[in-house]
């Protein structure tokens, strides 16, 4: 190896590493496995040679970071194909909030539940599809989080494998439309400041997603399907 030192004794010719060196040969031993034969000493050696540096680095990345659940996108579906997922029904404060669970087990919620819950309208028109894919960009772009950014939000047909319903929507991830619905910059600085400090006090008159802004401080929808849709 260049810029190794060498020294030949009673005919036997020594090669002298530095630690940078030796792990380098090391991280490559699978590639020349055919001229590194006696490496396999090193690698029983009860003293292992580790590359420090590498796992320095390592934990440095990861020292600060805070791990959160993984979301994954739903895989693609060809044209004119259903999708096949379960649904079940939460209570929040009579607040219905369906929840499609797909084959994988990941938890889905349907735009058209977010819409009502924002808007007060079951069933946006699907003439403005891309205005609805638009408006779900932007809402996700509002978020404090670039957890969201890139999620490819479409339009699919959906059958619920329990009573064959079939319906037409884009599919939020349920972390996502949590995110949604606490979205801070829905709400002016004094009422934001009530409702964090526990002091907002809910009426018969606010809106749907208002109640669920308030509750989702403290609580998740993914809780109500571990208790099997216990109403609140």
């Amino acid at each position: 190896m260049e810029h190794s030192n060498h020294q030949t004794l009673a005919g036997i010719e020594l090669m002298a590493f530095s630690r940078e060196q030796l792990e380098l040969i090391l991280d490559k031993k699978e590639e020349n496995d055919e001229n590194t034969s006696g490496l396999e000493a090193l690698e029983d050696d009860p003293i292992p040679v580790e590359n420090i540096y590498k796992n320095q680095h390592l934990n440095s990345i990861y020292e600060n970071t805070v791990e959160v659940e993984p979301w994954e996108e739903l895989e693609p579906i060809a044209e004119g194909e259903v999708r096949i997922m379960t649904r079940q029904f939460v209570y929040v404060d009579d607040i219905e909030i369906e929840v499609c669970t797909n084959d994988n087990g990941k938890h889905f919620v349907r735009y058209n539940v977010y819409w009502w819950i924002m808007h007060n309208q079951k069933n946006p028109s699907l003439e403005y599809n891309i205005i609805i894919i638009e408006n779900s960009k932007h809402s996700v772009d509002r978020l404090p989080t670039i957890r969201w950014s890139g999620y490819k939000f479409r339009f699919e047909m959906i059958r619920f494998s329990e009573d064959d319903v079939e319906v037409e929507s884009i599919l939020f991830p349920l972390a996502m439309f949590e995110d949604l619905m606490k979205d801070k910059s829905r709400f002016n600085s004094q009422v934001l400041e009530q409702i964090l400090k526990g002091e907002y006090k809910s009426t018969d008159y606010d809106r749907g997603s208002i109640k669920l802004f308030v509750w989702l401080q403290s609580n998740s929808i993914s809780s109500l399907l571990e208790t099997n849709n216990k109403i609140l």
